[in-house]
């Protein structure tokens, strides 16, 4: 029973998928700050529901896809392990999908009387694009995706990240506020530069995949990687200098910064694991920040 569940939580990476309701909530916190109703709380919650849930689904496509490719690279994941069966995984992936898709309709109810209105329409929309990046990015039975095709793969997904904030702040009708959108801004922009560290990881496996590491080699890579680091440092810094939040704020992100900083003294050792484990540190520890501005903010 309990193999069971932790072959599941594996298949779902349930840690990474709860990320993905939390931006959802950062999105909205970032617009409103506290001040949220009972109602818009209904929304939020749905929507978070509804973006764990395809992440579930997600990830679990992601494995049945991969599996050639994860008995070389990830032997312990739960389909070349033999924890789960193909159908099993299957099966799996079509019930998050439904819930996904039924936590989307409930949250849309909750924000509108009519599925016609603007603030559902900006919703929905955002959940499809999102949908069709992730689908460009793994493609379907019988053709390959953009994850074989280097930097344009990183790009998708970074971008379906930045996304979720997006989601997020239209369950308060805020997909325009600045903050949120710096916040994506920065989102796309850390996990850009997480993505290229994470193919000079997996470049031994990644052998069906023309990732940049595989175009440019390591050392470009670790290089052009630290470019969208850098980026990505900016990103976090100019929305306090153009007082999008306050610029004595800045001290609230300022240990994510640090953070983000020491990667390059792992990236050029070559301790790629460590470069994007900062990385993720970071955008975990700015994102606080940025909450706590909006919170002050009110």
């Amino acid at each position: 029973m309990a193999e069971g569940t932790r072959a599941y939580s594996d298949l779902f990476r349930v840690g990474n998928s709860i990320t993905g309701l939390v931006g959802v909530g950062v999105g909205a916190l970032v617009v409103n700050g506290t001040n949220i109703s009972l109602s818009q709380g209904v929304v939020i919650a749905s929507y978070g529901l509804s973006v764990m849930c395809f992440m579930f689904g997600w990830n679990a496509y992601n494995d049945i896809t991969d599996i050639e490719i994860d008995r070389a690279n990830r032997p312990r994941r739960p389909l070349p392990s033999g924890r789960l069966t193909l159908k099993e995984a299957t099966n799996a992936m079509r019930t998050s999908l439904v819930l996904s898709v039924s936590f989307l309709i409930i949250g849309a109810m909750n924000l509108s009387d009519s599925i016609t209105d603007g603030e559902v329409i900006v919703s929905a929309t955002i959940w499809i694009t999102a949908v069709f990046l992730l689908i460009s990015y793994e493609g379907i039975r019988g053709s390959k995706g953009l994850k074989h095709r280097g930097l344009a793969g990183n790009v998708v997904i970074a971008s379906a990240i930045g996304m979720d904030v997006l989601f997020g702040a239209s369950s308060v009708s805020g997909t325009t506020d600045p903050k949120v959108i710096s916040l994506a801004v920065m989102a796309i922009l850390f996990s850009l530069a997480r993505e290229l560290i994470k193919d000079i990881e997996d470049m031994e496996g990644d052998i069906d995949r023309n990732t940049l590491p595989r175009r440019v080699g390591v050392d470009n890579a670790r290089s052009i990687a630290w470019i969208f680091t850098l980026a990505a440092f900016i990103s976090l810094v100019l929305p306090f200098i153009l007082e999008v939040f306050p610029t004595e704020h800045v001290i609230l992100v300022a240990p994510g910064g640090l953070l983000l900083m020491l990667v390059k003294s792992r990236l050029f050792v070559g301790e790629d694991s460590a470069a994007q484990s900062l990385i993720k540190r970071s955008l975990q520890v700015s994102m606080i920040g940025v909450i706590a501005s909006a919170v002050i903010i009110g």
